[in-house]
């Protein structure tokens, strides 16, 4: 049969090879970027608990600051108000602050072009090709 001389069996051995690699580099991609993306939301959620104990102290700094001028009470309802506005900001304006910027991050992680995606960097003056054609050369695209 035609199938079974040597040259097919390796053609049939390197195509399996070929894809085995490339199933390879799909796995160590889809790891770097997976990697990327939890490194991501685990820095935003430690710095959404550094921001909320930051503006838990505040608030409580403002209490006591407002308390000596105002009773305690008056103070606390003050600064209540102040953080429900700030929840309520939040919420209105939760795409421009949260959403879009994630979305950003996560597909620049995603569609951002792997080593094998780039082009080789090869200048033209290595290559001897000039960049411009000259006057009156005629210019083929093949």
């Amino acid at each position: 049969m035609i199938f079974d001389s040597d040259k097919y069996r390796q053609t049939w051995a390197d195509i399996k090879q070929f894809a085995s690699t490339k199933f390879d580099l799909f796995k160590v991609g889809f790891l770097e970027k997976a990697a990327k993306i939890i490194g991501l939301i685990l820095f935003a959620l430690a710095l959404i608990l550094l921001l909320f104990a930051i503006i838990s102290f505040g608030c409580l700094a403002l209490i006591f600051a407002l308390g000596k001028a105002l009773p305690l009470w008056a103070a606390a309802l003050i600064v209540v108000a102040l953080w429900l506005l700030i929840m309520i900001g939040a919420i209105v304006f939760r795409n421009q602050l949260f959403i879009n910027p994630v979305l950003a991050a996560i597909s620049a992680i995603l569609f951002a072009p792997t080593e094998s995606d780039k082009p080789s960097a090869v200048s033209c003056q290595q290559s001897g090709v000039s960049p411009q054609p000259a006057v009156g050369e005629e210019v083929r695209h093949e």
